[in-house]
Parts: structure tokens; sequence; C-alpha cells
């Protein structure tokens, strides 16, 4: 639990529990976790109150070619522009966000938070806009929340692609046509839900920061509020399709049958095999197994998995990477079955900047929110965004590290000292017109009880 103890009855809090919530209602499960596979009919409404909560805060909403959406606030002064209310190419953006897609039965803190926290932070930034408009001290940036298609990879593959178009690492046409296990491509199920765009997207912002649940134990175990994300662990993952022959699982001889799931579980057990050569270091999974025909009675003749490797050193993430692409070519050759589909993907290590770490430690030590220093071992969105613009990555404890079920739980002091921390951060950010530095040394308006309440 949070040691901050914030006053009660704060509109902006109170915004974003409810906010929460409803995003939480879109996709429930029976267990408390949601079901919102990106691009689904829950996905869908979970988008609608995206937009509904954006517009009832004064801000506008764009959705660009691969279903991002954008929660757009105009802060600055628009010095007699003939639409103050639409963010300007001279006027510095500063953005905050994640993701509303899940797992399947996931939970319902996963990327919901930081989309929460961003758009209840776009509401109390336009409150204070309104505020201060007489009273001096405007702010120089204005503000995105954005929620960013498909962070998960659940559905359709490859991972962070709403994030990856965002940041240029690939176009709209390769997103688009991404296909989950029943053929449908992503272009194809957005525009069954209303969400394929065709609005450009928003300006490179001068500054990310991303508000996520820790997914791991290490800030439980030592007693902090916030995680300060230093760097990533890299990542390698391998889309695997290994191609046998059907034939009957009575008669045919043992020797003569190519089965594609032999193959698939030789490279399961070597797959666990190389993390446990470097322990605690390197982690792998093979997490997705699509079996065709998946009948008993038939030896599977395709199968088609997802192999992944992380590790902390980026030379050991080399090498591991390099076993398990042996691995595939050994088990094919043991299980006497073709490699149809190999496709290897890497996302090195990286330390996040340095000034983006430094103000969310001043952020968290004018709340008086204890802090900590960590890697993530997980990918975020905030990862594609390195080199693009300054970003920012902070967590706030998961209760038994359990993430990516049902059981995903973070205490609601937890989870309103996050939201405080990036109203705080973004206050700043705009207050500086998006110039880190200066907002490391700056603050919130000494009125506002997100400065002042401790």
């Amino acid at each position: 639990m949070s040691a901050f103890s914030p006053p009660p009855h704060d509109p902006r809090v109170e915004r974003f529990h409810s906010l929460f919530d409803a995003f939480a209602a879109c996709g429930a499960t029976a267990a408390g976790g949601v079901h919102r596979l990106c691009a689904s009919p829950a996905d869908g409404e979970a988008r609608a109150v995206f937009a509904a909560a954006v517009r009832d805060a004064g801000g506008t909403v764009s959705i660009d070619a691969v279903g991002n959406q954008y929660g757009l606030f105009a802060l600055a002064p628009r010095h007699g522009a003939p639409q103050d209310d639409v963010p300007q190419e001279n006027v510095p953006l500063v953005m905050c966000g994640s993701h509303l897609d899940s797992q399947p039965q996931g939970g319902r803190f996963d990327g919901a938070l930081g989309v929460a926290a961003a758009v209840a932070a776009g509401a109390a930034l336009m409150a204070a806009k309104k505020a201060t408009e007489t009273a001096g001290a405007p702010f120089a940036a204005d503000f995105c929340a954005v929620n960013w298609t498909n962070e998960e990879g659940a559905r359709f593959r490859p991972s962070l692609l709403g994030s990856g178009f965002f940041a240029g690492r690939h176009d709209a046409a390769y997103a688009l046509a991404r296909t989950d296990d029943s053929g449908t491509s992503l272009g194809e199920a957005l525009a069954a839900i209303g969400q394929c765009g065709n609005d450009a997207p928003p300006k490179t912002p001068a500054a990310y920061l991303e508000l996520h649940v820790e997914q791991g134990p290490a800030l439980e175990q030592a007693g902090a509020t916030i995680g300060i994300v230093g760097r990533n662990w890299g990542a390698a993952k391998f889309e695997v399709r290994f191609d046998g022959e059907p034939a009957h699982t009575g008669p045919t001889p043992m020797p003569r049958r190519r089965d594609a799931l032999l193959a698939a579980a030789y490279l399961i057990a070597q797959t666990r095999a190389i993390a446990d050569r470097w322990p605690g270091i390197v982690h792998s999974s093979v997490g997705r197994l699509l079996v065709l025909p998946n009948s008993s009675n038939v030896v599977p003749s395709a199968v088609s998995l997802s192999v992944e490797i992380r590790a902390a050193d980026d030379r050991i993430l080399a090498e591991a990477a390099a076993l398990a692409a042996d691995a595939v070519r050994d088990a094919a050759a043991r299980a006497g079955v073709d490699v149809g589909v190999f496709e290897p993907a890497e996302r090195p290590g990286r330390e996040l900047p340095r000034d983006m770490r430094d103000l969310t430690a001043a952020c968290a030590e004018a709340l008086g929110l204890p802090h900590l220093g960590l890697d993530t071992i997980s990918g975020h969105d905030a990862l594609s965004l390195l080199g693009l613009c300054p970003t920012g990555l902070v967590f706030v404890p998961s209760a038994g590290g359990i993430a990516h079920s049902e059981r995903e739980y973070t205490a609601p002091g937890d989870l309103e000292a996050g939201f405080r921390l990036l109203l705080e951060a973004a206050t700043r950010l705009c207050r500086a017109g998006g110039m880190v530095e200066a907002a490391i040394h700056g603050a919130a308006d000494a009125c506002d009880p997100v400065h002042t309440a401790r």
C-alpha cells in the first residue's frame, strides 16, 4: 500500500477512478479481469469511453490510420488563432498514455491505468488552464493522451504495432495487414468497430511519459510506491511454423510420420533449456501454439508457435537467440518436418533518458512518494518512442508481482499515487513548454493540490 495520504474529495482523482472503472467494465470477466483483445467489440466499447471522456473534458479526438486514438488538449495561448481548441504546429506537445487492449482473460490494470491517468490528467490540465487564464502562469505546451493500438500482440503480431507506426518503425500498410489466427486482418477488425481512421498523427512530442503497473514484485518487496525505469531488457522473438504431413494416428507406422507437433515439442523443451543456462539473466517462453488440423486422430500437419527470449545483457541475448534459431532447425530435423515460417525480430536493451528519470524522481519527492530505480523486463509502448523524444516510464506496485492474469491487482492508493505523479510531471512539462530540464527544477502551481498535498 502507498504511504501517500491525499486530501479527500479531489474531483481530479474521482474522475480518474471513475474512468478507470469505466474501462474495466469493457470486456469484464466474472473473475475480475478483462477479455478485451485488440479491435474486438469490447475494445470498441473502451475506445468509445476514451473518446467521450476526452470530449467531456474539452479535448478533441483523432484516430490515425492504424487506429491509435489521440485525445488532444489545447493548453497554450493561441494569440488570435482561428481555432483555439486545436493543437498547432508551433506549439510544443507533451504526450502521455498507454493501451486499452488486453491479453485473453487478462488483468484490468495492464495498460488501462496509463490511459485513464493520461485522460484524467488532460482534464485536470484543461481545468487548470481555465483557472489561470486571468491569473497568469499560462501553459507553454499542449497535452495529448494516447491509446496505442495492439500493444499486447495477443491477437495481432507483432506487439507494439500502434506505437511502432507512430515512431516510424513500420508503415500503416504493414500494420493493417497483420492477421489473427482466424485470418482477419487488423484493418478489417478496426473497420468493423469503426476505428480505422484517416487523421494525421500528432506532431512528435517534446516529451512522452507512460504510467504502468510494474508486472513484477520489486516495488512491493522494497516497500516503494513508484518505480522509475532506467532501462529495458532486450528481447528476441521468433514466429515459427513447422510443416509436416497429415496422417492417421492409428495405422500410420511411426517411422513414416511427419509430426509437426513433435517438432514443436522439441523446440519448447529446448527453449526452456536456453533460459536455464543463464539463471536469472535470461527468460524464455513459448506462449502461443496453433495446431492444424487439431484432431485427436490426425498427425498434426502444421504447427505455428511464438518463441521469446529476453535478457538483461545484449551480448547474452545474441548468444541465446542464436541458440534458439539453431533449436528451430534441430527440432525440424529430429521430427522430419520442414520449417515453413521463420520470422525473427529483436528489440535491444536500451537506457531510458536520464533527464526524464530525474523529472519523475523530482515529482515523486515533491509528492512524498518512495521511489526505486529498476529495469523493465516487459515491453511497453514507451520503448517504441525511445530515440524519438525524451521518454519516461514509471511503475506502481503489482500485488504479488502477478500480471497478464485476472488476479492482477494494484491497491487504490498506489493507483492514485501514480496518477498524481503523472499529473505533476505533465503539469511541469506543459508549464515549461515541454523542456525537461526546466520541468525538473519547476513545480506545479503552489495553489495546486497535486503539489501542496502531502
